[in-house]
């Protein structure tokens, strides 16, 4: 499932990074409080952490990874630019609506126009993908140990829980849940960060944040323009995270020297 922000090209390194700091023995679970496509989720997953959170204030996608969880999603046989438009107008949550709005949309921006209509001469049937890639994740998220919550990240108060957050980047649009108070959420980190390992996605951060890991990226913008933006991953400088990944990395040190 592509869409402006996803991290499915890359979110199988992020998720490896966040493994080797910290395997499922370190802590009681794995939490991602903007789970959105699940490109970092889904890479989680085979690590075997206690128990998983996917939460997203978006009720139709949170709707969406649900029914298809529960074999509930009924998908039909063909997506029109009129059924797409229907579901437009309709009200959430709805897992389909889900569909229609980032599956089927260009750039995976909501609703951002039929994504069908920009395929030209390729004959990329987009809708078959897209349902391609729900039966992928399906097979990934049908168990017990995995819950799906429509929640906004402020209303969690997590434990010894290994954190990834992507929230919405500042300076860039696409994201459909309202303003975004990007200073209560970085206040939040530091919080949760003192009884959490908390790993952030974001191109800039406050000083009092390091980054521990970074990758070039490709990202599209609309349906003319793509980008390469560096992708980093954040942890706050007095919590828990970092100071757990100082020790490891002086350990490490030491284990080349005595060698």
């Amino acid at each position: 499932m592509k869409y402006l922000g996803a991290k499915h090209l890359i979110g199988n390194h992020i998720a490896r990074h966040m493994y080797d700091t910290f395997n499922p023995s370190t802590v009681d679970g794995y939490i991602e409080p903007f789970c959105g496509s699940l490109g970092v989720f889904k890479q989680m997953i085979q690590y075997k952490y206690k128990k998983y959170i996917a939460s997203d204030l978006q009720p139709d996608i949170i709707e969406m990874w649900k029914k298809l969880q529960k074999n509930e999603l009924h998908l039909p046989n063909t997506f029109s630019e009129k059924k797409w438009i229907e579901l437009k107008h309709s009200q959430s949550p709805n897992a389909l609506k889900a569909v229609a709005g980032f599956g089927m949309s260009f750039g995976g921006q909501y609703f951002s126009g039929y994504i069908q209509k920009h395929a030209g001469d390729s004959n990329r049937d987009f809708y078959r993908e897209f349902k391609n890639s729900l039966e992928r994740i399906k097979e990934l998220i049908q168990k017990p140990n995995i819950k799906f919550y429509n929640k906004s990240y402020n209303s969690w108060n997590p434990n010894n829980m290994l954190i990834y957050c992507d929230p919405p980047y500042k300076n860039t649009v696409g994201y459909q849940t309202g303003e975004f108070n990007h200073d209560e959420f970085w206040k939040i980190m530091r919080k949760w960060s003192k009884k959490n390992y908390v790993f952030i996605s974001e191109e800039k951060a406050p000083k009092d944040f390091k980054v521990v890991w970074k990758k070039n990226k490709r990202r599209t913008l609309n349906a003319t323009t793509r980008s390469n933006k560096m992708e980093k991953l954040f942890v706050y400088i007095y919590g828990l995270a970092f100071s757990k990944m100082k020790k490891h990395n002086k350990t490490q040190k030491k284990r080349k020297l005595i060698k």
